[in-house]
Parts: C-alpha cells; structure tokens; sequence
C-alpha cells in the first residue's frame, strides 16, 4: 500500500515535556493538531505548559486554535500522521502501537520518540511494520531529528519523515535501529562521564559546564542538559543500552542512580544538578 505522502494533521500521543514540545512546534508549523494522554490531568498539565511558553507570543491565539486535547484514540482517524510520545516502557509503547494500528488508516506513518528502545518491536505489534519508523528529537530545544528506520521499514515511509521533519525546521540525522541509536550512543556516554567527574570531586558543577559553554560555545552543558533531559530519562536510557551492549561506558553513576531516588530528575521537578523555579 502506497504511504499517504500529504500531511495536514498530526497525532501526538503523550502531552508530557517531550509531547507537549512535539504539539507545539507542529502547531507553531502550521499543521493541526490532536493530543491524547493517559489522564486529563497530565494532558491538562501539557497543554498549560504549552499556554505558558507561548505567552510572550503574538501568533498565540492562532497556535492555539491548531491544537486540540482529546480523549482516546478514536479522533486520530483524521491524523496524517501520528507520533507517540509516552513514558519509555516497551509494553505500553506496543499497546498504544496497537490500538493506533486498529484506528489509524492504513495509509498513515505510525512513529515513535523514544531514545533507545528498539522500533522494530514496536513496529511488530502492528499490521503495517513497514509504516513505522522512529522520529526522535527535543522538539523545542535541539536543531536536529533522529530519522530511525528498522529492517522493514520502507523507503517511502522514510523519505515522508525526514520531508515532515525538515517542515519542523530540523536538521536531519538518519539512523539504524540500534540501541541508542545515533545521538544517544554518543552522546549518554559523555553525560555519564560528567556526572562521574562531579561524584569523584575532579571538577564542580560550574567548571564541568562551563568548560563546554565558556570553552566550547554550547548552549549548556552536559550537566543542564541531563536536567533538561530528565535524569529518570538518562538513567533509563543508560540502562537500555547497557542492557542491550554490555559496554561498561554506560553503567550508570552511582550520583544519577541516588538522584533519581530522590526525586531530583532535573526541570520537571524544580531540582536536578541546578535548582528551577516554576
């Protein structure tokens, strides 16, 4: 079957720090929007982080207008295209996969923004494994989108996910379902090098940042963006790809390990390795 090539609406499922991101900048693009989560309360709580970082905007009304919050799955139907972006567990990914492969026209491109686990299980637990694909990014923060294609995905399906993602204003990197990936190979085993430096006391917080922002001209550095991430994130992610590879670069910090215990998971909490207000 032919890939619908034409996208006018998109389907995100999950409206927490990576969902909300993707509803935004597709509305932002122009394209309508339908959003679902697990509870209202969480879709509530995305779609007023979403009202909040958009407030100094004066297209907000009409960004608005583009996105609508929903129950279900029923209304993507009318989705061109749909991208899910729920908590990074396999078993709920496959049930969300499936449910979207009874309700979505066949024609349509399933996608996921998971970091490390692999697409093609994924892609599995649907009828149309050549149609899914992942497209992983930090929608609202990074330049670039991780295009991942498995052993079936088909090249049309490709070539429609890298053209909608460079809509979005994104670099494209096209990646092999590999645990990790492209970006997260490389770069988790240096965030988790940081966080050993700090644990060791070989260099602060500041120094160890600061040496990529002051030296390197980042935006922030590793430490910033392991909050910005989400520390339960990266440790997940680390322990996902130390599962699958066994190479000892991503055994996880005993410092991340403790943090993530604690609660301290960057951002969305107020406190990781930096403290934040509301």
């Amino acid at each position: 079957m032919k890939v619908r090539e034409h996208i006018n609406s998109v389907g995100i499922v999950g409206c927490g720090q990576m969902g909300s991101g993707y509803v935004q900048l597709c509305a932002q693009k122009g394209y309508q929007v339908i959003v679902t989560d697990e509870s209202e309360e969480v879709l509530k709580k995305g779609l007023s982080a979403i009202h909040f970082r958009l407030t100094e905007s004066g297209d907000k009304d009409l960004i608005l207008s583009r996105i609508q919050g929903v129950t279900g799955f029923k209304r993507f139907a009318e989705c061109d295209l749909v991208i899910e972006a729920a908590t990074e567990k396999m078993d709920v990914k496959k049930k969300i996969f499936a449910e979207l492969d009874r309700v979505c026209p066949k024609d349509v491109i399933l996608a996921t923004n998971t970091s490390v686990l692999s697409v093609l299980d994924m892609a599995m637990a649907t009828q149309r494994p050549d149609r899914v694909l992942g497209i992983h990014m930090n929608p609202l923060v990074f330049p670039s989108a991780e295009i991942i294609h498995t052993l079936l995905t088909s090249q049309e399906a490709l070539e429609v996910a890298k053209r909608f993602s460079e809509s979005l204003g994104k670099a494209i990197i096209v990646a092999k379902d590999t645990p990790g990936f492209l970006v997260n190979r490389l770069f988790t085993p240096l965030l988790l090098e940081a966080i050993r430096m700090l644990e060791a006391g070989i260099a602060t917080r500041d120094e160890i940042d600061g040496a990529f922002t002051k030296g390197m001209g980042w935006p922030m550095g590793p430490l910033a963006m392991a909050d910005g991430i989400g520390l339960d994130t990266v440790l997940f992610g680390t322990n996902a790809i130390y599962e699958d590879l066994k190479i000892p670069l991503f055994i996880a910090p005993l410092l991340l390990k403790k943090m993530v215990t604690a609660g301290w998971l960057g951002m969305k909490t107020g406190k990781g390795f930096y403290e934040y207000g509301k």
